[in-house]
């Protein structure tokens, strides 16, 4: 190999790029005319691929237009899973029901039974008026409640009992809508049919404790 190989191998990758002086070009090109080994590694160069400066930007181009819109969709995909979340939890309150609190909506001074013939009717007034549903049990003798645990002894039954249940979202209602509710009635039983049922009370299963609002008379 001539010193002259040497310079013009210096040389190829400069002119493979089109990067060299038009003298260095010319020197090159005579050179190759006659040397099968400098031809040779120019075409080595030639066959790996360049990226010119133009081509450079569009690809830059491409990849931040990529990268936008990948975090786009991770951003719709972020906001549709905490809105998925967020719905999740609002069902959840809407259909999930919890025991009235007794001391915050005042029940047993809302309230009271009255008679219409011999059936008994429950009146509720006031804030414990804001209830969605009354959860019904039945009392044995021994205290234990029909629904609540596996005490219950259907042979010895002798009251009635509701508990009044309200939505999980509605625990968060302002306490001014709450004493705009109307009051209402809920049919009970017949006394005269229903001759077991020496008593109807409220249950309280939080605190498993009966408020009695209504006695037989042992002189019926």
């Amino acid at each position: 190999m001539s010193k002259n190989c040497d310079m013009i191998k210096d040389l190829l990758p400069l002119y493979a790029d089109d990067v060299c002086s038009d003298e260095s070009r010319k020197a090159v090109e005579e050179h190759i005319k006659e040397c099968a080994e400098c031809k040779g590694e120019l075409e080595k160069l030639r066959r790996n691929v360049t990226v010119s400066p133009k081509n450079d930007g569009e690809v830059l181009k491409r990849i931040k237009r990529r990268l936008r819109i990948e975090k786009l969709v991770v951003g719709i995909i972020s906001v549709l899973a905490v809105c998925g979340i967020l719905l999740f939890g609002l069902m959840y309150l809407i259909n999930t029901d919890k025991s009235m609190d007794v001391e915050k909506y005042n029940i047993p001074d809302n309230l009271h039974v009255t008679m219409h013939g011999s059936e008994l009717y429950l009146v509720v007034n006031g804030e414990a008026a804001a209830f969605w549903h009354a959860f019904p049990t039945i009392s044995d003798a021994d205290g234990d409640h029909m629904g609540y645990g596996t005490g219950f002894d259907s042979e010895k039954k002798n009251g009635y009992g509701i508990t009044l249940k309200q939505r999980k979202i509605d625990s968060f209602a302002i306490s001014k809508m709450l004493d705009d509710k109307n009051g209402c009635e809920i049919r009970l039983f017949d006394i005269e049919k229903n001759t077991k049922m020496e008593k109807f009370f409220y249950y309280d299963d939080v605190n498993d404790k009966e408020y009695i609002l209504w006695e037989r008379d042992t002189n019926d």
